[in-house]
């Protein structure tokens, strides 16, 4: 008799997906908080366009032959951006993953095929865009049968701004070189508010980090350098140890360093761009994640341009297209054609050297992202050509911009601090950092789609919306202060918040681009080149805005290798200065106000009253440490580091703390923070706080003496008589 098995469906999330050889594997996160794990058949396939002359019938027949082919069949596919014309191309499917990689090798070379797509998909994204054809992290009504997906359906929660609930584990590795191996010495692990660190022999060490694992249970792990370095390491401390190393949910293998899956749970990457790496931020990787139409795992590890491509993919093969490889060819142009063509996008040189009143800062809101959507600008339609349709380049960014418009819009409405505001606003951040790149990588050598006539478009008509917008601010008696591509500084000393809103408008109407007043600025400084006075230096500047914020672009308070103390003072010194009624103040009052402030901060470095965490700087190992043939900082603190059995790689930021900069021996004149104790080099700490001080001092027109020496610094801080 046959068994009837029972029909079941839940709705929830679709938390992963992965292949394993000829199935799919789906997880799905339920409303009641559990995970369902059901698979999904998958048969891997590709097109082959038989070589000129060759017939269709005779490459179908050869490839029928082989074992590994499950079918063959003819399509008719676009195989080209160029052309509106069809193929007929051979579509081959294979039993598993396991053969598809040598069919692929063997059809490169047949004399009998010209071309191979939709070869270079990844199989997880095959499966997605073809077969289940529903972004990971979706919210889903799935029906099942206990183990099988029977029927998946997309349910709309795109309102929605508390994304699921998914517990995110962090963790981190302690380890030393023992023997020429890594031996690890602790695990050190939060979790939900709750830090706990494993120490003691390795074994009982990872044995008790594994029961943590099964008793925690946690969706997401997170832990630095997880492909490079600790994935593989706790791997080979597991199996060197003997103990089963099955942190999943389940025996299904690892795809960790492949997309982040770990049979069950995710172990994200280090692409946290525009959204926090914690639970905050899950809201902003559901955004990423769904744009890239990939699963989480593989979010985190691409940059944007590899999202947009994986987007454009899955538009392309709704077209009808033949994924082609991952090639990229520029045709050879004249030298007339790319003087032309070949410019970015306009600036104008700010005054710098004064302080400037009243200024607004009004930007194109999203100006790139709305210029390709309004000329309908793309890798096929240059020119903005509409004989084909919307363009791919539109068709991909337009959905993404509606809602990233639409969030912006509802978070004004949202109440400060509250936690829907917040999660809005990871989710307008992430957005926002795919669609301004959308239009840089329209004409890039690593997307495989590139034009960069399109990307010379995109920018002649940038160009174009920044002379509309000078021209009308001018004819309405605005001053322009600065202009940088997609934003215009302007002032004019009697208008209000409501005359710089009104010229916004304005100038959007007269553009067709939507534009808005960003920052209203009480007081606002550029700085002049350091080698050239007489020259203004670009997005190098700092104020103050009506609503007591300090803003700052290109100075010591925005570097990353700004230590604490230092951020904090020139923070804190703009906004004493610049808290003024009027210019004549600011340049006073403000200023004595800015100096008594300095002759304290030094006063306190002086005085060794300092937490070494405030003093902390950054700089990144750009080259291995034998390659420096000068003995900077960094280096001499990675070889501290290195000494004391600590991982260095290039491109790591190395932190330390100065000692005694001026000593004759390159170690000696800093040390890594974990290996610091006794005094600080107090001179060169209080020569970065009059360093930031003569920053803003030059940006507002002063041009004191203030040279990095001791007897200088002391003259400048003398009490006023």
């Amino acid at each position: 008799m046959r068994q009837v098995k029972t029909l079941w469906q839940a709705c929830g999330w679709l938390f992963d997906a992965y292949i394993q050889d000829a199935k799919a594997v789906l997880w799905i996160k339920t409303e009641d908080g559990k995970l369902l794990r059901l698979t999904d058949k998958y048969s891997p396939f590709l097109h082959a366009e038989p070589a000129e002359g060759a017939p269709e019938d005779d490459l179908l027949y050869r490839l029928s032959e082989c074992r590994e082919v499950r079918s063959v069949g003819i399509e008719d596919k676009l195989t080209s951006l160029d052309s509106g014309r069809k193929r007929s191309l051979v579509r081959v499917e294979t039993y598993g993953t396991a053969p598809f990689r040598p069919l692929i090798k063997s059809l490169e070379v047949n004399p009998h095929v010209s071309n191979v797509y939709n070869a270079s998909l990844m199989h997880i994204q095959r499966y997605l865009f073809t077969r289940l054809r529903v972004e990971p992290s979706s919210r889903v009504l799935v029906s099942h049968d206990g183990e099988r997906l029977l029927n998946i359906e997309k349910v709309d929660d795109s309102l929605e701004l508390i994304p699921p609930t998914l517990s995110l584990l962090r963790f981190a590795l302690d380890y030393d070189l023992s023997g020429g191996r890594r031996v690890i010495r602790a695990i050190r692990v939060c979790f939900r508010g709750e830090e706990v660190v494993f120490k003691g022999p390795e074994p009982e060490m990872l044995s008790a980090f594994r029961s943590y694992l099964r008793e925690k249970d946690p969706d997401l792990m997170l832990c630095p350098k997880c492909d490079r370095l600790t994935y593989p390491l706790l791997k080979s401390r597991f199996m060197g140890n003997g103990i089963p190393f099955d942190l999943g949910r389940c025996g299904d293998s690892d795809q960790v360093r492949t997309q982040g899956s770990f049979a069950g749970r995710i172990m994200l990457g280090d692409v946290f761009y525009g959204f926090s790496a914690d639970e905050w931020g899950i809201a902003g990787l559901i955004e990423r994640t769904r744009f890239s139409f990939a699963p989480m795992g593989l979010s985190t590890r691409w940059l944007s341009n590899k999202s947009i491509e994986s987007r454009s993919c899955f538009e392309m093969l709704e077209r009808g297209y033949a994924i082609p490889r991952e090639e990229y060819f520029e045709d050879a142009r004249s030298m007339k054609e790319l003087t032309a063509r070949d410019r970015g996008g306009i600036t104008i040189t700010p005054e710098a050297g004064r302080l400037h009143f009243n200024v607004a800062a009004l930007d194109f809101d999203s100006q790139y992202p709305n210029i390709i959507l309004k000329n309908n600008l793309s890798y096929e339609t240059v020119g903005g050509s509409s004989d084909s349709g919307q363009g791919i380049l539109p068709a991909v960014l337009a959905p993404w911009l509606r809602r990233r418009t639409w969030l912006k819009k509802l978070r004004k409405t949202l109440p400060e601090d509250s936690p829907s505001r917040l999660y809005c606003g990871q989710r307008i951040e992430a957005l926002k950092m795919i669609l301004v790149t959308i239009y840089g990588i329209s004409g890039c050598c690593r997307n495989r789609f590139g034009n960069v006539v399109a990307f010379e478009e995109i920018n002649r008509k940038s160009r174009e919306s920044m002379l509309k917008a000078k021209a009308v601010a001018e004819a309405g008696g605005f001053r322009i202060i600065y202009g940088a591509v997609d934003s215009l500084f302007v002032s004019r000393l009697d208008a209000g918040r409501e005359d710089y809103e009104a010229l916004a408008a304005e100038i959007a109407r007269a553009t067709d681009l939507p534009m808005s007043l960003d920052r209203h600025f009480r007081f606002l400084a550029f700085l002049p080149l350091k080698g050239d006075p007489s020259s203004s230096a670009l997005n190098r500047y700092f104020g103050l805005t009506y609503d007591g914020k300090v803003e700052a672009r290109g100075i010591e308070l925005r570097r990353s290798d700004t230590p604490e103390i230092v951020r904090a003072f020139q923070a804190e010194l703009i906004r004493r200065v610049f808290n003024s009624g009027d210019l004549q103040e600011a340049c006073t009052e403000g200023v004595l106000r800015g100096m008594a402030l300095l002759r304290l901060a030094v006063n306190k470095i002086r005085g060794g009253d300092v937490d070494a965490g405030d003093l902390v700087v950054r700089k990144r190992l750009g080259k291995g440490i034998g390659e420096y043939t000068a003995s900077v900082s960094q280096r001499s603190a990675a070889l501290q580091l290195l000494h004391a059995d600590k991982e260095i790689e290039v491109g790591d930021d190395i932190p330390f703390i100065y000692t005694d900069h001026d000593n004759g021996n390159p170690l000696c004149r800093v040390r890594a923070p974990e290996l610091f104790s006794g005094s600080y080099d107090r001179e060169i700490y209080a020569r970065m706080l009059l360093d930031a001080a003569s920053t803003v001092w030059r940006g507002m027109g002063f041009n004191p003496d203030l040279k990095p020496t001791a007897s200088t610094l002391d003259r400048w801080l003398q009490p006023e008589a």
